[in-house]
């Protein structure tokens, strides 16, 4: 290849190398068993509305999809989101409810059923600087602990309670939504425990 082909290939990648290159590095510390995950863009396929842009990178406990295990449908969620995106309390109610709902028709949607989302409920409360405890690398985080009553579309179809633990906080000019979920009660010491760990440990790599 000459040169001057190779300068023009290497100017058409530019943008495409510069963008890759900024994407943020999420560091999960989630240890044997390793809780496997994904990455996608926002707004996801599943939830257009979706007000947020950004990426979203996700860890699932092992027994995510089982029905039966201890830690079905057991996650930690990380939104890292685009300058001036609305991480308010209204605006994390609003987003969150845009992307279950849109996740519940989608996967539904897949086993040729429909799902009514119109009864999808979540609530917020602000907590202390202390509970639940923030990630290490962001101690100021803002802190919400919650509930969203959905309908479990994976494995059961039926009505599901989560519990959330919620922490956001602004790295550089982006803000940072990073959710812990599963439908155990928080006070046990099943899932819990292993989703605050990683939490605590979650960092975003220089």
């Amino acid at each position: 290849m000459s040169l001057l082909r190779l300068l023009i290939l290497l100017a058409g990648l530019s943008p495409f190398l510069t963008a890759h290159s900024a994407e943020p590095v999420f560091q999960f510390e989630t240890g044997p068993p390793a809780w496997r995950g994904e990455r996608i863009d926002l707004p996801p396929g599943f939830a257009p509305d979706l007000g947020w842009t950004g990426v979203e990178e996700i860890r699932f406990a092992p027994g995510m999809f089982e029905a039966v295990a201890p830690d079905f449908f057991s996650y930690i969620l990380v939104f890292h989101l685009a300058p001036e995106s609305d991480v308010s309390e209204a605006g994390l109610k609003r987003e969150l409810l845009v992307y279950y709902r849109g996740l519940a028709k989608a996967v539904m949607a897949g086993k040729e059923k429909s799902v009514e989302t119109k009864d999808f409920a979540i609530t917020l409360t602000k907590t202390d600087d202390t509970t639940p405890a923030a990630p290490d690398a962001a101690p100021k985080a803002e802190g919400w602990t919650g509930t969203l009553d959905w309908i479990e579309p994976f494995a059961t179809e039926q009505k599901q309670r989560l519990h959330l633990e919620v922490h956001v906080w602004k790295e550089g000019d982006h803000p940072v939504v990073l959710s812990c979920v599963s439908p155990v009660d928080p006070g046990s010491e099943v899932a819990w425990p292993a989703l605050r760990a990683i939490r605590r440990s979650f960092r975003i790599a220089p």
